[in-house]
């Protein structure tokens, strides 16, 4: 799911640091074996074994496993590596034949739920993670799969040319079009955006509404609402899409920007051209191999009501139990430990980057990130798209087409959105 974003991003420093890969354990799966022993570490010290199955190599979470074994010497853990394009159909296979691995990353949604094939975390867990992190696997005001670190989308800006110009990072948008007219006026392009990526455009859509409906008390069920029919995006999001249109109607993006690449800007924002560019992480380095003396920062995506801001963003990936595993108990014990500072500690430090969803862990981050500590301190890392189920992708990507089509004065923006609409209710009677 970084992998989504960075493409969307496909990918996140400090937080992707996406993961990937092909590594150690690098082994077939195989049917979850009823050797796996009792459900919880006996009394006797004979040790339960329990299968964790996951996309990422085994270094990625090696920190983890040591402390496992560290801290749980009757669990004898086994990591699962199993490659991205085979992850899904495997472990698939595996819960329909009522097998699999104890613990599983990801595959937690509403129809492997109504399977029955993830066990109920609520009783333990519920209320210990921010709801930014745990809404996507919640269904029926219950708790399937445990957020990890997670990725996430700000904007990075140019240190020197903000101090050149005497200005402040901004906390809401007014201040951000503040800052944007006096960088026009100085002859400096305010933001870099490849609008001709359509995930790019959903994007910064997404980003403001985050802030101005989705992210706030009144609009907090909006995902589910949208998922089920319940709602539309004419009806929720038109107020924060008219008000996106002021990035085009203060020329701070503008049509030509419908032919620019993500490495094109890139090239704008590290040359010193453009003072803004709106991504994550995953492009610091690219960053700094362009220009290694730049002084870079990032902020969290304004919106018109103020606040610590958001970040768009979600968990790297979340964990769940195999509601047929014969170790379910030690499973518990697994993810009670991962459920602490600790533990969170110990993910994270084979994956840095991403904050934490567990309610009073934060993570200490480089200097960059300073200026965004506030929205990670509040949980403000989420990505709606989660929360949509099966219209999930189809959505992303028509979204992302009607926004360029208003970027290039070819749909107002209630026609985007209706034909969003109409798209999603078209997938739903399917």
């Amino acid at each position: 799911m970084r992998k989504t974003i960075a493409l969307l991003m496909s990918c996140t420093i400090v937080l992707a640091l996406v993961l990937t890969g092909c590594g150690a354990g690098d082994k077939k799966a195989e049917p979850s074996g009823s050797a796996a022993a009792s459900a919880s570490p006996s009394a006797g010290g004979e040790k339960v074994k329990v299968r964790l199955a996951y996309w990422n190599k085994e270094e990625n979470v090696k920190t983890l496993l040591d402390l496992i074994k560290e801290k749980l010497p009757n669990v004898d853990l086994e990591y699962q590596f199993i490659d991205a394009t085979q992850y899904d159909t495997i472990i698939k296979t595996q819960l329909a034949a009522g097998e699999g691995p104890d613990i599983i990353g990801g595959l937690i949604d509403e129809t492997t739920v109504k399977l029955g094939y993830f066990e109920d975390l609520t009783p333990r867990f519920g209320g210990k993670y921010y709801d930014s992190g745990t809404s996507y696997v919640t269904f029926d005001g219950k708790l399937y799969g445990l957020p990890q670190a997670s990725w996430f989308n700000g904007v990075f800006y140019n240190i020197d040319l903000f101090k050149q110009y005497g200005l402040q990072v901004p906390k809401t948008l007014d201040e951000y079009f503040e800052v944007a007219q006096k960088l026009k006026d100085n002859g400096v392009k305010p933001q870099a955006i490849g609008l001709k990526n359509a995930n790019v455009a959903m994007q910064s859509f997404i980003a403001l509404a985050l802030n101005d409906y989705i992210g706030t008390p009144e609009g907090k069920n909006f995902d589910d609402a949208f998922r089920t029919g319940e709602e539309t995006m004419k009806e929720a999001l038109l107020p924060a899409l008219n008000t996106w249109t002021e990035y085009l109607k203060r020329g701070i993006f503008t049509k030509d920007m419908l032919g620019l690449e993500e490495e094109q800007a890139i090239d704008e924002f590290t040359s010193g051209k453009a003072a803004m560019f709106q991504s994550g992480p995953w492009y610091m380095e690219t960053f700094k191999q362009k220009n290694p003396d730049m002084n870079i920062g990032m902020f969290p995506n304004p919106g018109t009501k103020g606040g610590p801001g958001w970040m768009v963003g979600g968990p790297g990936v979340a964990f769940g139990i195999n509601a047929n595993s014969p170790a379910k108990e030690a499973a518990f014990e697994v993810l009670e430990l991962l459920s602490t500072p600790e533990g969170q500690q110990a993910y994270w430090s084979d994956n840095k980057g991403g904050s934490s969803y567990l309610k009073g862990v934060v993570f200490e981050m480089p200097p960059e990130y300073n200026d965004a500590q506030e929205a990670f301190k509040a949980g403000n890392v989420y990505f709606p798209p989660n929360g949509w189920g099966t219209l999930r992708n189809p959505i992303i990507d028509e979204l992302g087409k009607l926004i360029q089509a208003v970027v290039g004065d070819q749909a107002t923006p209630e026609q985007a959105l209706e034909a969003v609409d109409k798209k999603a209710a078209s997938l739903r009677s399917k």
